[in-house]
């Protein structure tokens, strides 16, 4: 019996010490909560880096990111700006001090994206990321970005990584037309890197930021390039369409725009004989949508136009008076090659009003976005023809001597193919005589006397 008075009393001993513990705090059970999700969120980024990290490729003084396990990466033109013509570099990637030789694929000066490509081994692979879906980007969305800023990486490989927030998306500059915004620190040398999302994609590859007094260093407002974008033109940097690595932007020829109205894009006018004429704008017409993106003024437009190349399809929704009218349009007309200026000039102004520029030998030196000297000639002057159904240009001048002349082509022949490559503006030839050397052949189409010829001409030096 007093064995069991003692136990029982043992018991309620425990019972009671037990009962009159003291409760943790509530505030210090959120804390010991916050620092756990803290921890987590670590672990997670950290998880993160680990998996980019060994993407990341750096490239002369800035950076680039592997897209595939067979070596194609990204990188920004003003980073590589040679990339128009057939070029060659060296470049490393993250925490491996092995020297890659890499060839340049496709040149988008005017978006500010090169695509190129690692010379690998037989059957050898490399780390890379994907590209995501930046149309699921929102304000509010941690990033990561990965660069060599300041080159601080020195003669190694190992990159600088920062985490940010994306503040704003569809953001309109000119040439980055449709850009995230992030506050994600980037400076001089994270050029051409990528930003990714929280599951290791690539939501865009930063290019620029807002300079602060004259100075280029982070402000907190940095601009990625679009991955969407980049996917739409990848299949046309690999085409090389005729043999011309750069690949253009274009809008919709005969469109002019009212820029101040806004609750759409107002078409002030439309012009004869032009893309917009042919498939049934009207002036009057308001673009509320183009594709699955609401349009709310012409710098929208301007803006969601320059993320295809030129030559592709949108589908435009428009309010027509009471009516609602859908569209398709190419954007037909290419723009000029550079950064510069918001509303894209096409390359047939560009070239007429910047023409004392570009035959300024200084103008490489001061604009990274100016396309270099053709390398090769085909002797000819010649003019835009009128009669879009044939398309091609006009020969004005074929130059006594020269390829044409020595393939048989004579004045007011229509030359409407080089390599295949439809030819309808100057820069449809321009393009492919920047890329090929002095001595290639190529295969020719014209049209004389309603006929359609073909012929071969060998390209003549500059």
């Amino acid at each position: 019996m007093k064995k069991l008075i003692t136990t029982t009393a043992l018991a309620l001993a425990i019972g009671g010490y037990a009962a009159y513990t003291p409760a943790v705090p509530v505030q210090a059970q959120e804390r010991n909560l916050s620092n756990a999700k803290i921890d987590q969120m670590d672990e997670e980024i950290r998880a993160l880096v680990k998996k980019v990290y060994p993407a990341f490729v750096l490239i002369g003084g800035g950076s680039g990111v592997c897209i595939s396990e067979d070596g194609y990466f990204l990188t920004n033109h003003h980073v590589w700006n040679e990339a128009a013509q057939p070029v060659q570099t060296v470049v490393k990637m993250a925490g491996n001090n092995r020297r890659f030789t890499a060839d340049a694929v496709g040149a988008d000066p005017r978006g500010d994206i090169v695509l190129g490509k690692l010379r690998l081994n037989e059957g050898e692979k490399v780390p890379f990321a994907t590209l995501g879906d930046s149309d699921k980007v929102v304000p509010g969305a941690k990033c990561l970005c990965i660069g060599n800023p300041f080159l601080l990486s020195g003669q190694g490989s190992e990159p600088t990584v920062t985490l940010g927030t994306v503040t704003a998306n569809h953001r309109f500059q000119g040439g980055y037309s449709d850009s995230i915004q992030i506050d994600t620190s980037i400076n001089p040398g994270n050029s051409g890197g990528p930003s990714f999302n929280m599951d290791g994609e690539i939501i865009g590859i930063n290019g620029r930021n807002i300079a602060s007094h004259g100075k280029r260093f982070n402000t907190g407002a940095g601009y990625a390039i679009p991955a969407n974008q980049i996917k739409n033109f990848l299949p046309e940097f690999k085409a090389q369409r005729g043999g011309a690595l750069l690949v253009r932007h274009g809008f919709v020829g005969g469109l002019e725009l009212d820029l101040s109205h806004q609750g759409g894009a107002l078409v002030k006018a439309v012009s004869d004989d032009t893309e917009a004429k042919d498939v049934g704008f009207q002036a009057g017409d308001l673009i509320i949508k183009m594709d699955h993106y609401e349009i709310f003024n012409a710098y929208r437009y301007y803006g969601v136009v320059g993320t295809k190349p030129r030559g592709s399809e949108f589908k435009f929704t428009v309010k027509r008076g009471d009516k609602t009218v859908e569209l398709v349009a190419r954007n037909d007309v290419p723009t000029e090659s550079g950064q510069f200026g918001n509303v894209p000039r096409s390359d047939d102004v560009a070239r007429q009003q910047d023409r004392n520029q570009r035959n300024n030998p200084l103008q490489r030196l001061t604009n990274p976005f100016a396309l270099p000297n053709a390398k090769s000639s085909l002797g000819f002057t010649g003019k835009y023809n009128p009669d879009r159904k044939t398309a091609g240009y006009i020969l004005t001048d074929v130059r006594s001597g020269g390829p044409l002349e020595a393939a048989g082509l004579k004045n007011d022949d229509i030359l409407t193919h080089v390599n295949g490559r439809l030819i309808v503006y100057f820069c449809d030839i321009g393009d492919i005589l920047i890329a090929l050397d002095p001595g290639t052949e190529v295969t020719l189409t014209y049209v004389r006397g309603g006929e359609t010829i073909q012929g071969k001409a060998t390209l003549a030096k500059r």
